[in-house]
């Protein structure tokens, strides 16, 4: 690849990527890419408010992302086409929310949380430092793996990309 083609793709947007466009195989850290694709928006919030319901009933501070990444006003939210001002705010909420959610990443109400904010929000695209520094203390899990082969880090270039190598070796056996 030319220099001037690695450095366009380096300022490449995650809305561009193709991905979001096509449905036949949508990224998912609860289902096969196939079986993501043939779930609708309103089982994936469903899934993601249980989740939440079952870790406030663990620590009750979730509930302050009731409002902001779990409402009935998020589900409808694209942030491909929301001001810079909003993304940087829906940003900030999900940082705090991975910070938050962190300690509690291995059990599955965690994981429905992260399933939710996969579809809805992206976060393997847009907020991949948060999502990893969430997941980062679980390396040496399955878990860990899974959520490393929903991100795209084969640019070598990619500031995660010494993690390739993890995504790439255990990618028959997650999958």
């Amino acid at each position: 690849m030319t220099s001037l083609a690695e450095q366009l793709k380096r300022l490449a947007l995650p809305q561009t990527d193709p991905s979001l466009l096509d449905r036949s195989e949508v990224a998912s850290l609860l289902f096969t890419c196939k079986e993501a694709a043939t779930i609708d928006r309103d089982t994936f919030f469903a899934i993601g408010c249980t989740g939440l319901d079952e870790l406030m009933g663990i620590d009750p501070s979730f509930e302050e992302f009731q409002s902001s990444l779990f409402s009935s006003t998020a589900k409808g939210l694209e942030r491909s086409v929301q001001t810079k001002a909003v993304n940087q705010q829906l940003d900030k909420n999900i940082s705090l929310f991975l910070i938050h959610l962190s300690p509690y990443f291995m059990l599955k109400p965690a994981q429905k949380c992260l399933e939710w904010l996969i579809q809805r929000f992206h976060i393997h695209l847009y907020n991949q430092d948060s999502l990893i520094g969430c997941v980062l203390p679980y390396h040496e899990t399955n878990l860990f793996v899974r959520v490393i082969q929903l991100l795209d880090i084969k640019s070598p270039t990619h500031k995660w990309h010494w993690m390739d190598p993890i995504r790439v070796k255990y990618f028959t056996d997650a999958r």
